[in-house]
């Protein structure tokens, strides 16, 4: 998997045409000027179109909602602001849910029930006056004919009839109930007509009346026999009644009078649909919209909203010059921004200008930025969790904090331009991103970042406290931005760690964390190389660690420079006993080959160790060691034995190193170093005039055979890491004081 994605990763690079940094040479080409052009002006094209920030297309001086109006805003036509879909889908539903149900109430069927409970009283008491109730054969006859007449009614409740029962109280009581309690709003036979809306109220229509009940207050006939009971039980604290002779005789009659009409409902509800109008609120022309000195309403700010929006469609009916105006406005301020960016680069930065990869790098980390803040934008919380310092601690890194900084000042002049001139987004960018720039400036391990991290969140709690202060902003909403910007500091620096190795890897950057992390011991190609080549492992610790103080004597990259010298023979893990640091026994192999085939091997080690640095995803800053350290050096000794066998001079070619030359100071100084250290080792006598006069003879040789002239060392240079070397080599071979042995007899 991690080869797939390297072979990803090559083929990405290729595409781009990303070099390593050294090999990024100035293009003079017009097509190389044309593209730094082309990238520019599509740039803030991009920016200025698809960047939404707050509408630049809206009046500038237009206020927004929370902003306080400087002065009256007053409407110049007529402004009908237009319910918006999910309004009117509301307000339809809100109609559905308050729409009430339809019910016709049967005044006939209540009649009927009262009527037949009438009936049923007379004549249970006829029956009572007439017959008395001590003949069991003339009650069974009464029961008989009432069951007739009455086949629904229980033949308990008949028989109890005949008992010591108040007729005049129960019947009494079951009419006030039934008026009261059963059909006062009225009984449905079942709920399967009406929806289950909770909260729904009922309409009920008796004739020319109508009238509006709570849906609890609706029964079925179960509940209708559930409320007669309990209706009856209190009842029975005042009058004289047989609760339960009276609950059998009125369930009786409880017969459904409610039915629901639901073509009429649906010709109201379809009515009270169609009414509702689109139209929001009218503002009539020269009516105010927002008071001077008043704080904009969300309200008032749709209003604006919908009077820019009318100013833009008649800007659009006079020409498509004259709506395209705004727009052009604003991607002529974003390529103003960015062209300061170029005229400081080009001026002050040559090699980034003259670099289109670094220019594309750079282009890239402003569109990851822009983008970053526009999503937090949507939130529409506070403009305080826009993640501004990650911007400032990419290019930092990436290039240096002179860089990191003008790129600040180039994107809090866009942020405030896009988010309407507002001065508080582009100081907070300017001061946040200054801090991240100075903080970064030597980040050389994973750790750093908590410490841009701690500065981050001191610079965003001092900020917002006195921005919000002068805002006279109260203490919770200073609290509370302040976590903003506390939580802001550590999301963003946390990105940046996350992003920084993707713009490292694609465009040839190598950074000082990634230097620091090949320069462990640990990794798995120096591991292999101390294991498999010995000798070469601790010709590169030394070679090293020449490179590195001559770095840091004439200001190069000393990091990059001891890094690169680790690596630089890793291609003699391959074959190791053909280098002479690593051959134990007296005698060479080259001894048995023939020149020819003895330089053969030798270069195949540089080949070699660029594709094993590939195949570990090392650098190209770093691989670059391995090409250039021998330039494009002849193999003296082998050429010399060839011409010893009787070979050609013309042949010098077959025995030079493929090259390049060394393109930057830092591998120049490698090769010097590589040369002094092998060449060191072969001194009897290493004196300091020795060692100074050797070092000073290599130096003059790699000078004169053209070595060093593709890469930017001066004279003056190559003093300094001439004192360099000798300062470090004179200390690796300091004699020892040599300390006498004591006589065998002493020792006893």
């Amino acid at each position: 998997m991690f080869s797939i994605i390297l072979k990803i990763k090559r083929r990405i690079k290729k595409i781009l045409k990303v070099k390593s940094e050294s090999r990024q040479q100035p293009p003079s080409s017009v097509h190389s000027r044309t593209r730094k052009v082309v990238l520019l002006f599509l740039a803030s094209l991009l920016v200025g179109v698809l960047y939404p920030g707050e509408n630049l297309y809206d009046p500038l001086d237009m206020p927004r909602r929370g902003e306080i109006s400087l002065e009256d805003v007053i409407a110049p036509f007529q402004i009908i602001i237009y319910k918006s879909d999910r309004e009117l889908s509301e307000e339809m539903e809100v109609i559905r849910l308050s729409m009430p149900y339809l019910l016709d109430y049967d005044t006939s069927v209540v009649r009927s029930a009262n009527d037949r409970l009438d009936e049923l009283f007379d004549l249970i008491d006829s029956l009572r006056t007439r017959g008395g109730s001590s003949a069991e054969l003339e009650k069974e006859r009464f029961v008989t004919l009432i069951s007739g007449r009455f086949p629904l009614l229980s033949r308990d409740a008949i028989l109890r009839s005949f008992g010591d029962i108040d007729l005049v109280a129960s019947r009494a009581a079951l009419k006030r109930v039934y008026a009261e309690e059963i059909f006062k709003v009225g009984v449905l036979l079942d709920m399967t007509g009406l929806d289950n809306a909770p909260g729904k109220n009922i309409l009920v229509r008796r004739g020319d009346r109508e009238s509006i009940h709570p849906r609890e207050q609706l029964l079925t006939a179960p509940q209708a026999n559930v409320r007669l009971l309990g209706a009856l039980n209190r009842a029975a604290a005042r009058d004289t009644i047989d609760v339960e002779y009276c609950y059998l005789i009125g369930r009786t009659f409880i017969t459904p009078n409610l039915t629901v009409n639901r073509t009429e409902y649906q010709r109201r509800l379809d009515a009270d649909l169609a009414s509702v109008s689109n139209v929001k609120e009218t503002v009539e022309q020269g009516d105010i919209i927002v008071r001077s000195g008043a704080r904009v309403s969300a309200k008032q700010q749709r209003i604006l909203e919908e009077l820019s929006r009318i100013k833009r469609a008649e800007a659009a009916e006079k020409g498509l010059f004259t709506a395209f105006i705004p727009v052009l406005a604003r991607i002529l301020l974003v390529l103003a921004a960015f062209s300061t960016l170029y005229v400081f680069l080009y001026y002050f930065r040559r090699e980034i200008f003259n670099s289109n990869p670094k220019l594309l790098t750079m282009f890239l980390v402003f569109a990851l930025q822009l983008f970053m803040v526009q999503l937090v934008d949507r939130w529409d919380v506070s403009f305080y969790l826009y993640p501004v310092a990650v911007l400032p601690i990419m290019i930092t890194i990436l290039f240096d904090a002179e860089v990191g900084i003008l790129s600040t000042i180039v994107l809090a002049l866009l942020l405030g331009m896009m988010h309407r001139f507002n001065f508080t987004v582009g100081l907070l960018t300017m001061v946040v991103g200054t801090v991240a720039c100075l903080t970064s400036r030597r980040v050389r391990r994973r750790s750093d970042f908590f410490k841009i991290m701690l500065a981050l969140s001191a610079t965003y709690a001092v900020f917002i406290f006195l921005v919000e202060n002068l805002k006279f902003t109260s203490n919770p909403d200073v609290l509370t931005e302040v976590g903003y910007g506390l939580v802001n500091a550590t999301v963003a620096v946390l990105l940046t760690i996350g992003i920084l190795p993707i713009f490292e890897s694609l465009f040839g950057i190598t950074t000082n964390i990634t230097l620091l992390e090949l320069s462990d011991m640990n990794h798995p190609l120096l591991k292999r190389l101390a294991v498999e080549a010995p000798g070469t492992y601790q010709h590169s610790i030394v070679v090293g660690n020449l490179s590195e103080a001559a770095a840091e004597a004439i200001g190069g990259n000393s990091l990059l420079a001891r890094v690169g010298a680790y690596y630089h023979d890793i291609g003699k893990i391959e074959v190791p006993e053909y280098f002479v640091e690593n051959q134990l026994s007296v005698k060479s192999k080259h001894d048995e080959l023939p020149p020819s085939m003895s330089s053969l091997i030798l270069t195949s080690h540089v080949k070699r160790g660029r594709q094993l640095g590939e195949d570990a995803d090392i650098p190209d800053d770093v691989l670059n060691f391995i090409e250039e350290h021998h330039g494009t050096m002849v193999m003296s000794y082998f050429y010399n034995r060839a011409l010893e066998q009787g070979g050609d001079e013309s042949d010098m070619d077959k025995y030079r190193y493929p090259g390049p030359k060394p393109q930057i100071r830092e591998t120049a100084i490698a090769m010097l170093a590589d040369a002094v250290e092998a060449a060191s080792r072969t001194l009897d006598d290493p004196k300091p005039a020795r060692i100074q006069n050797l070092i000073q003879r290599i130096i003059n040789d790699r000078f004169q055979s053209g070595e060093l002239d593709e890469c930017p060392l001066t004279l003056r240079d190559l003093a300094k890491i001439r004192e360099a070397f000798a300062q470090i080599l004179i200390a690796a071979f300091h004699h020892r004081v040599v300390y006498p042995k004591k006589d065998e007899d002493e020792s006893k």
